[in-house]
């Protein structure tokens, strides 16, 4: 992901900048909960390693815990929406465990001064195998971020056309271009906020779980400058999620190394692995919950 970022940084470099959109038309509509949020699932980003989110919410679910608002970010997002649509999960594991990067990404340089990735083939995905085509349309609320490219900024987006916000929400820089949504330029809300806790907690969320898909620092040491380069961004992304772990109640971490952005060969084995994780901390789960019950 940060290699990406790093080569596009020098591509771009000297080329014609981003026309700055409309700042008068740039406007969000912020989430509105209709009902108390009890428990909040907060989902990150990891690229493939998404897949781990899918186990481990078909364990909560199975334990009969289900949320009352989802927050996700990027490959988060993209569960996440999934999930809010359809809390059976059967058809998404059939889905997503043959998926290959080729069926999300529609790599073109052609025109690709600000990213190799149109996004086309993400939003058609989306479009086609959810249910839901707004926000409104979901059965379990849902938000997911993205970052302001221009002000560097947290969107939380909660309203209108769901595939473009995920879209906008995945659009890692570097990779993809960024997204014109709501007057702004987006890109992937892991940029701020890779695990969006507290996003949960400024709707009142009463209990937080937050799954962290994110691999490790590489065990690889660096050989060269942008080597040195690539490992300190790699240093600060553990560093905000450290921070956004501890505002969490509970934290469904996987152990992963050296997997990779896009990974499909390992699609079940981190399926699995969100599974095993999720299992490992329904008893804590449980017990907060049984204490939030207590107090009232």
């Amino acid at each position: 992901m940060i290699l990406h970022f790093l080569l596009a940084c020098l591509l771009l470099a000297g080329c014609a900048a981003l026309h700055s959109p409309d700042q008068g038309s740039s406007h969000v509509m912020q989430f509105e909960a209709k009902e108390p949020v009890r428990i909040a699932l907060v989902l990150g980003g990891g690229g493939s390693k998404g897949l781990a989110h899918l186990g481990a919410i078909q364990e909560l679910e199975k334990a009969g815990i289900r949320p009352d608002l989802i927050v996700g970010c990027s490959a988060g997002a993209i569960i996440g929406a999934f999930y809010a649509d359809s809390p059976d999960l059967s058809h998404a594991e059939k889905l997503f465990l043959d998926l290959k990067k080729s069926d999300l990404l529609d790599t073109s340089f052609f025109g690709s001064r600000f990213g190799v990735v149109q996004g086309k083939k993400l939003r058609s995905f989306m479009d086609k195998n959810l249910s839901a085509q707004t926000f409104t349309d979901l059965k379990i609320p849902l938000i997911v971020v993205a970052t302001d490219l221009f002000n560097g900024e947290t969107v939380e987006l909660s309203q209108g056309e769901l595939s473009s916000a995920v879209h906008a929400s995945s659009a890692l820089p570097g990779l993809f271009k960024p997204v014109v949504l709501h007057g702004k330029h987006l890109i992937d809300g892991g940029i701020t906020s890779p695990l969006p806790v507290e996003v949960a907690r400024r709707y009142g969320a009463q209990i937080v779980i937050a799954i962290d898909v994110s691999e490790e620092l590489p065990s690889a040491k660096p050989k060269h400058m942008f080597g040195v380069a690539k490992r300190g961004i790699e240093i600060s992304y553990r560093k905000l999620l450290a921070h956004s772990l501890e505002k969490a109640d509970v934290a469904i971490k996987m152990s992963f190394q050296d997997i990779g952005m896009f990974s499909e060969h390992l699609n079940y084995e981190m399926f699995k692995e969100g599974q095993k994780q999720a299992r490992n901390r329904l008893p804590e789960i449980h017990k907060k919950i049984a204490e939030l019950k207590s107090v009232k």
